[in-house]
Formats: C-alpha cells, sequence, structure tokens
C-alpha cells in the first residue's frame, strides 16, 4: 500500500527533483490520484480502471503526468458510504457530486475529491477528479496491475487494479482522437478543448509502441466508436470516424497543407500540453510522429490488419521506399526530417478518402 509519508513535503521535493524540476503541486496530485484509486479498490467495487493514469501505471512511466481517475463500472450504485470510507482512509477532507449536462445518452457521473495540499498553493484546498462511466467495459482483455509509481514510496506489496489490455486502451483512446465525431471536440461551452485532443494522440503515440495485436485494437474501437454515435445520435459509421482521425491526423502531419483538422486549434494544444510532459521535450516534430501512427492505426482499423507494424529506428528501414497515389505526395518530405513518422505513413493500408 501507499505511505502515508508519500505526501511529506520533503518526499515531494525529492521526486520533482528526480523529473526535471516537475511541479510539485502536479507531483502531489499524482500521489493523491493513486491514493484515490487505491481507496477504490479497498471498496470491493468492481471496475475497470482506464485513461490517462491507467497508463502511467501500465507503462511504468511518467512521461505525461495525468491527475484525473477515470473507471467504468457495470451498473448505477449507491456510492456515497464507499466515498466517505475513501475520505477519511486516505486523507481527503470531502467529496462532492458534480452536477454536468451531457447533451446524450452517456451514463456518467463526476466526483471531486477535496486536499488540504501539503505543498503551499494559492487554493484553499485542491481536489482529484472522479469520472465515473456507467456501462459494460467493452474491453476484450482485462489484466491485474499493481498501483505503483516512482513518485509513491510503499508499505509492503501494493495493491492490484483491473485495467484493459495496451490493445483495448489503444482501441478506446482512436476514437476519443476524431472532434468531428466521437472524439474531444475543439471546444466546449466556450472553452478550447485542443489540449485534451493532444493528450489524446500523445498517448496514442505511446501506446502504439506496446500494442500488437491488430485484431484487438480492431474489436475494441468499432464497439467503442458504435457505443459513442448512438450516445450522440449521429448517422455515422466507424468507418466515418477513422476517416475523422486520419483527417485530423494528416493536417498535423502536413502542417496544416491537407487534412480535415483545425491546424490552429491543434498548434494550441500541442503548445499548451508541454507542461504535462516532463521526460522529453514535446513540439511538432514529436507530435507528428505521433499523429502519423494515428494515421496508420486508422488505415490498420479499416483494412482489419491482424498484426501492427513498427518502426525499427533504423532510418535504413525506409530508405527504398516512396508514397505514391493515391496517398498524400507531400508525406514523402517527413522521409529524411522524420523517418519515424514517414514510415507509418508508408505502412498506411487502405488510403481513406478525405472528401
Amino acid at each position: 500500500m501507499i505511505s502515508k509519508e508519500s505526501l511529506d513535503i520533503s518526499w515531494l521535493i525529492e521526486v520533482s527533483n528526480r523529473h526535471r524540476k516537475a511541479d510539485k503541486i502536479l507531483v502531489e496530485k499524482v500521489v493523491r490520484a493513486l491514493l484515490l484509486l487505491e481507496g477504490l479498490v479497498e471498496a470491493d467495487l468492481p471496475f475497470v480502471f482506464k485513461g490517462g493514469t491507467s497508463l502511467m501505471l501500465m507503462m511504468e512511466s511518467t512521461k505525461r503526468l495525468s491527475i484525473d481517475i477515470d473507471i467504468i463500472l457495470p451498473e448505477k450504485r449507491e456510492l456515497a458510504q464507499a466515498f466517505e470510507t475513501i475520505v477519511r482512509a486516505k486523507g481527503f477532507t470531502h467529496f462532492e457530486l458534480q452536477e454536468r449536462s451531457h447533451g446524450s445518452r452517456i451514463e456518467k457521473a463526476h466526483y471531486k475529491f477535496f486536499y488540504a495540499a501539503s505543498h503551499k498553493t494559492r487554493q484553499t484546498q485542491e481536489y482529484i477528479l472522479l469520472d465515473i462511466l456507467f456501462e459494460e467495459p467493452a474491453y476484450k482483455v482485462i489484466k491485474f496491475i499493481p498501483i505503483d509509481s516512482s513518485f509513491v514510496r510503499q508499505v509492503g506489496e501494493p495493491l492490484l487494479v483491473r485495467v484493459p489490455s495496451f490493445e483495448d486502451i489503444l482501441g478506446d483512446k482512436l476514437t476519443a482522437f476524431a472532434p468531428d465525431t466521437t472524439g474531444i471536440p475543439y471546444e466546449k461551452n466556450g472553452h478550447s478543448r485542443a489540449m485534451e485532443i493532444i493528450k489524446q494522440l500523445y498517448d496514442i503515440g505511446c501506446l502504439c509502441t506496446f500494442a500488437e495485436d491488430g485484431e484487438v485494437v480492431c474489436s475494441t474501437f468499432n464497439a467503442f466508436a458504435k457505443t459513442e454515435l448512438g450516445y450522440r445520435k449521429l448517422e455515422k459509421t466507424p468507418v466515418d470516424v477513422l476517416d475523422d482521425i486520419f483527417g485530423t491526423a494528416l493536417t498535423i502531419c502536413t502542417r496544416g497543407q491537407s487534412g480535415t483538422g483545425n491546424y490552429a486549434a491543434l498548434m494550441s494544444g500541442i503548445n499548451q500540453i508541454k507542461h504535462f510532459i516532463f521526460s522529453e521535450p514535446y513540439h511538432v516534430e514529436r507530435a507528428i510522429t505521433c499523429a502519423s501512427k494515428a494515421a496508420y492505426l486508422a488505415s490498420a482499423v479499416k483494412a482489419g490488419a491482424k498484426e501492427l507494424s513498427k518502426y525499427s529506428g533504423e532510418p535504413m528501414q525506409v530508405k527504398n521506399c516512396i508514397i505514391g497515389e493515391p496517398f498524400d505526395t507531400k508525406l514523402n518530405k517527413l522521409k529524411k526530417s522524420n523517418p519515424e513518422a514517414f514510415f507509418y505513413h508508408f505502412e498506411c493500408k487502405t488510403p481513406i478518402p478525405l472528401g
């Protein structure tokens, strides 16, 4: 289990120093989020843990800090008593249900768990957001992983939590990187959501390294795409979602010259996400690599690929490759400047029409 010493200011400073002087407020939020996750496990709730914070644990990485807890519960249930126990046991002060209008048939609940910060902030109280989706998980493979991270100290063995496979999360994440169909929109209620879009893109780029079983990616993507389209009452198909993913990715890869995305908004998101990525610099070239993987995955899912191609890291792998019609030949410029991005575009199995 996570030690209470993980909230000591001396520990937060040590973790910050080990991660390129990461914001100590964010470091504490990660610790608090993992404590909340522990509490949910101890409450014996039959949930599956998903989202960006789950990837931190699955990849044993802190490349992108994520501070929300996203879970799926198969059905609605009384949660107040369990949450009161979590508040007392895990160092929170109280929790609140956040009323939101979804404008769709999605069954969700949003809670804030408040705490008095160990590291001084401008806020009287900080909080961790818990997002709950009420539906049967559509994942093909579910496994157990330890709730452990370089951000926390442990006492004894870490608790275990249920998570989807890399392929399942990748299929799910692809539907979120489709701003004109099933994904996070460019803006909501007048506020830009561009950074949230790029967070999905970043995660897709990372997941592409780990995912191998194309059949699971295809199956999970199609299941989630159909569900999300139904929630939004859109008369579209999963193929339309794949077109959206490909067109948005192409906009980034060609720096706005081609594709169907909003380049200005996407660039804004790329610039904003830098504050959440600590283990590597994130700039447009890195985003182009991630977008090339997203474009390839959209094409692979459309073609029903059983296995996923991988870049070896050697530019010689693409030495004799040329992208021809009906693909966008402007992508050949990537061959010298970004051979990894070029590789994934060259590997596209099925051209996706862009209108």
